[in-house]
């Protein structure tokens, strides 16, 4: 189950304001995943360096293990 997350956006003081940066923040969050997937999770032709992509993306070796593995599931493609 995946928790909603609260943010206080200072100087936004109104609602649509707020809902155009959740959006684009949105967008700019589906966009690294699906370059993560892309340049590294789904490359056939080399060994993936997690150390590497971990530095790089600043994400720990747990979680970028647990996406690696999910986006290697071929359940995930159907989904």
């Amino acid at each position: 189950m995946v928790s909603q997350a609260e943010f206080d956006i200072p100087g936004a003081s109104d609602l649509r304001t707020k809902k155009k940066i959740l959006q684009t923040v949105g967008e700019w969050w589906r966009q690294f995943k699906s370059d993560l997937t892309s340049k590294w999770a789904l490359t056939h032709h080399k060994e993936v360096d997690d150390d590497k992509v971990c530095k790089k993306y600043v994400i720990s070796k747990k979680k970028w293990i647990q996406f690696f593995q999910s986006r290697r599931d071929p359940s995930w493609e159907v989904s």
